[in-house]
């Protein structure tokens, strides 16, 4: 259950420890490692390095650090190689989903309780979707916005200063009963006041079992699953 800032970010960011062998703790591998841990890096980085342990790095007795694209794999980077040079390990480039990146950007609490409700209901809808696009419905409890607890804008400026056209809210809210769940979701409002999701949602609070009548896997947190009579 994330109840904080800091709990959200550690949700979704998963500690990572990598431990190498000890004939490797003395060789430039090893500080190669060491430099690289100071980086962002994701899953895509992991899936490479599984790959570089399997197939190159044994021919080179662990000692290729050059920087390699491993083929089919667009955006992963071995942890044991040199990162691309000359580009920076941004969220963007990486790239890392908006609700996944760590930068911490400077963000200012909606107070217009209109603003917060017209969020709220887009946000709803947009869960509700998920299962409808699904056809599980009739498995789950209706989902209608119950309240929305939190509101905050991005203030995200231009390279030249300038403000973003659009903008972009995080959204947290409870649906209401019969069906649970607390969810945040980043929402982009364009020029003409169109909404739009701009990532996936993220359930705050535990569903345990509520769930469980859903096959697949990522509709568990959004489905409350009705009760059999």
């Amino acid at each position: 259950e994330a109840s904080t800032e800091f709990g959200i970010r550690e949700k979704n960011n998963p500690f990572l420890y990598v431990v190498l062998p000890e004939h490797l703790r003395h060789t430039e591998l090893y500080q190669q490692v060491l430099t690289n841990s100071e980086q962002l890096v994701t899953p895509h980085d992991l899936y490479s390095t599984l790959k570089d342990i399997l197939y190159y790095q044994p021919s080179a007795r662990f000692s290729d650090l050059s920087f390699k694209q491993f083929q089919g794999d667009r955006w992963g980077t071995s942890f044991l190689r040199q990162f691309k040079s000359g580009e920076r390990r941004t969220c963007k480039n990486l790239p890392i989903p908006f609700q996944y990146c760590i930068c911490q950007y400077q963000k200012e609490k909606v107070t217009d309780a209109k603003l917060m409700q017209d969020l709220g209901l887009f946000a709803s809808k947009g869960l509700a979707t998920i299962l409808s696009s699904e056809n599980v419905t009739s498995n789950c409890e209706k989902i209608i916005l119950g309240n929305v607890t939190k509101t905050l804008k991005f203030v995200l400026p231009h390279k030249d200063g300038a403000l973003l056209e659009a903008n972009l809210y995080e959204v947290t809210f409870n649906v209401a009963p019969p069906a649970l769940g607390t969810f945040r979701i980043l929402i982009r409002e364009q020029p003409r006041g169109k909404f739009e999701i701009a990532a996936e949602f993220d359930r705050l609070d535990r569903y345990g079992k509520n769930g469980d009548c859903m096959k697949k896997d990522p509709l568990r947190p959004v489905c409350t699953c009705k009760k059999s009579s």
